[in-house]
């Protein structure tokens, strides 16, 4: 079993003492920008010299390994972010409190000075790195050779897209942050009983059919229809036949179709036919939705931590893929007494 030399080690012993995941949650904010400057210069500094030792060789090393060792004890974590924003914040706190403080992992994002270094220096066969977001994924998935992989804070569909070439390869897992229709559409049933029939609108493409002529998906309920816009033009039209056709839409993480751009038009459009909107974000229910049925970040984080924590002792490595199994339902009762429909809390 390869073991890290001693420089590394003591690289990423000095840094720890000013990363994030070192700091409790209420004061990282304060103390990450009075440490920002000593992270950013010892990174290079320490892992510079690490990696000079002949460290940057092996991490550097082509062509994938995909014989999995047992797992043991990880040597080192990253937590690679797509961006450095509050939600990956927010899944990464999620993730901390999940761990224990001798096991925390180092933050960075993908447009970090530090990232390059950082993801060598975490690529090795006893290495995991939780990646949150598509990019991240992205990252991780081309310049990673040996690091376990685990996916979240994405849906299903992007993670299969990027997955493409390497679906068999069993250093990476997931967990979806989408929820299964059929178990949304269940939720959505026991809160408002009177919501029967259910349309999706999405872009041409979305979707694993390659069937444009029927959009449906091998998984999809029998009391749900979709709907294709096939331009900007064609938008909101095909609201209006989606919400003739159907007591509620339920949106998907398409960004074609729902993104800051198109929302306040979509929202007024199905008001304005008695049709409400079932969400699958926060933010869908701030902008309007009757109801959001999604997982929090910290949630998410807290899920991967637990997963993590179930790898210690003999168990070896999962390359689970699957959807989460936390969610939120959050109702917005405002929008129900306007579109008179009763909801029910069961």
């Amino acid at each position: 079993m390869e073991r890290p030399p001693s420089s590394l080690a003591n690289a990423f012993r000095c840094i720890h003492r000013c990363s994030p995941a070192t700091l409790r949650p209420e004061r990282s904010r304060a103390r990450s920008r009075r440490c920002h400057g000593v992270i950013t210069s010892l990174t290079w500094i320490c892992l510079g010299i690490a990696l000079g030792a002949g460290m940057g060789g092996a991490a550097l090393a082509q062509g994938a390994d995909r014989s999995v060792p047992p797992v043991g004890e990880f040597e080192r974590l990253l937590f690679l972010a797509s961006a450095d924003t509050p939600l990956h914040q927010e899944v990464f706190e999620g993730l901390s409190g999940a761990l224990p403080p001798d096991r925390q992992a180092i933050f960075t994002a993908v447009d970090a000075p530090d990232a390059a270094l950082w993801m060598q220096s975490a690529d090795c066969n006893r290495c995991l790195v939780i990646t949150s977001g598509t990019r991240a994924l992205e990252s991780a998935q081309w310049q990673m050779r040996k690091a376990r992989v685990l996916s979240i804070t994405l849906p299903r569909l992007s993670h299969e897209q990027i997955m493409a070439d390497q679906e068999a390869d069993p250093r990476f897992a997931a967990i979806f942050i989408d929820i299964p229709l059929e178990r949304r559409l269940e939720m959505v049933r026991r809160h408002v009983p009177a919501l029967n029939r259910f349309a999706i609108v999405q872009s041409p493409g979305f979707g694993t059919t390659g069937d444009e002529a029927n959009l449906r998906e091998k998984d999809d309920p029998q009391a749900l229809q979709r709907f294709a816009a096939e331009n900007d033009d064609d938008l909101i039209p095909t609201f209006i036949r989606a919400s003739r056709a159907a007591d509620a839409i339920v949106t998907v993480p398409d960004r074609r179709i729902y993104n800051p751009r198109t929302i306040v038009s979509i929202m007024m459009t199905t008001y304005r036919q008695r049709t409400p909107l079932i969400g699958h974000s926060e933010a869908l229910h701030r902008a309007g939705a009757l109801m959001s049925i999604h997982s929090p970040p910290s949630a998410l984080g807290h899920e991967a931590g637990r997963f993590i924590q179930s790898l210690r002792g003999p168990a070896d490595w999962k390359p689970i893929r699957r959807h989460t199994g936390v969610h939120q339902v959050s109702i917005n009762h405002q929008v129900a007494r306007s579109l008179r429909i009763t909801v029910e809390d069961p």
